[in-house]
Order: C-alpha cells, then structure tokens, then sequence
C-alpha cells in the first residue's frame, strides 16, 4: 500500500527513533540502515521517472550563524494536481551538520542522485555513496547537530 506524500516525516522519525532508540543523533552506519528502510516505503507519487528519489550531498553551507558543513540525505517526492501535472516537490532531509574545521574546511560540495528508473538497484547506489571519502573525514567528529524535517520546493 501507498502512503501519503503527507506522512512521509513522521514515517521516517520512525524509522530514526526504531534505529537510535533513547539517541539524538544516530551514528553514520545507523544512518544508512534509516535511508535503506526508508527507501523501502512506497509513497503515492506519479508513475513517472524521477517522481521519487534520493540525493546524497554535502558541502559547506552559509544560511547557519557558524560556518557550517552538512552531509546527508533527501528524499524527493512529487506531487501533481487532480489533472496529473507537477506541482511541487516533497523533500525529506536527514542531514547531519558538523562546525567547519581544518578538515572539513577544504572538502569541496558533492551531490549525486538516485532514481530507480535511471540509476538501478538502490542499494547499489547506496554501497558507492558508502565509499565516498567524506566519511573517513568525519568519522569520529560530533556533529553539532542532526536534522529530520520536510519541506515543499
């Protein structure tokens, strides 16, 4: 069955809170067993192409008081109007953000998107953005802060 686009955050909250019981933040590979069961509900969107899918990003960003470096995850869900025409977007984000230090500082941003009919097999996708290097760069640092949240584009 289909969930609502709606439902989505609470969905993955429970996930999270099944994953990292008692916790704020999970760990990195906790965070990876959360998008892999994530991916796994089917949610109410179009039979089209990129009607659902994950980015894999990070980088430093500026919209936070303290220079800031994220690395997480978005889910894009698409939602039409009665007609079947685009009429935004879902996102769901799962982003740990880290206080930028000499580490961090020269990593360069880096995105990349799944989606099921262009991509392959998820967990394929899933496996290449284990290997990324970011993770040894911030294996082992607290992140200032984990973020869930849901937001229309």
């Amino acid at each position: 069955m289909r969930r609502s686009i709606d439902s989505a955050l609470g969905v993955v909250e429970g996930i999270v809170d099944q994953a990292v019981p008692g916790q704020d933040v999970p760990s990195v590979e906790e965070l990876f067993t959360v998008i892999r069961d994530f991916e796994r509900i089917e949610f109410d969107v179009p039979d089209r192409a990129d009607s659902d899918g994950f980015l894999f990003q990070y980088g430093q960003v500026n919209w936070f008081p303290d220079p800031t470096f994220v690395v997480g995850f978005v889910r894009q869900l698409e939602i039409v109007d009665a007609g079947g025409e685009h009429e935004a977007y879902s996102q769901v984000q799962l982003e740990f953000r880290y206080r930028v230090d000499a580490d961090l500082d020269p990593i360069q941003s880096h995105s990349s998107w799944w989606f099921a009919e262009s991509q392959g097999p998820f967990d394929g996708w899933l496996e290449a953005v284990k290997q990324n290097p970011v993770w040894r760069a911030i294996r082992g640092k607290v992140p200032a802060a984990f973020d869930v949240s849901q937001e229309m584009a």
